[in-house]
């Protein structure tokens, strides 16, 4: 990736120079809370920065889990191309599926006739 260098734009430049001469002078006893809030800034970004190496190590897991996922998805695309003709309509036996498939099911008739006739 080539970056293209940078232009300076004198005009802002000068721009920014104006404001902090309009600024005016630092009074001394401001200069403590400045560097208290410099101080801060600081911590909060090395705070920030700790961060990035757990960050990445997570990232580095995903992308590995991903990766045996896609091994995976290859496999069973070739096991699946592989039956090729083999595979077949299912007719019938469907409604035998459900019930095993959902046991509960199984109940509901059961219960709605008991409470029908108390």
């Amino acid at each position: 990736m080539s970056e293209k260098p940078e232009i300076l734009d004198e005009a802002a430049i000068v721009d920014d120079e104006r404001a902090l001469e309009h600024r005016g002078p630092i009074d001394l006893m401001q200069v403590p809370r400045l560097l208290g809030n410099a101080l801060g800034d600081i911590r909060a970004i090395a705070d920030g920065m700790a961060t990035l190496p757990k960050l990445l190590l997570t990232l580095r897991g995903i992308q590995n889990e991903v990766r045996e996922l896609n091994d995976e998805v290859k496999q069973m695309r070739a096991a699946v191309e592989s039956m090729g003709g083999d595979v077949g309509e299912l007719r019938g036996g469907m409604e035998d599926v459900s019930r095993v498939a959902h046991p509960l099911r199984r109940l509901k008739p059961a219960r709605r006739r008991a409470a029908g006739g108390q």
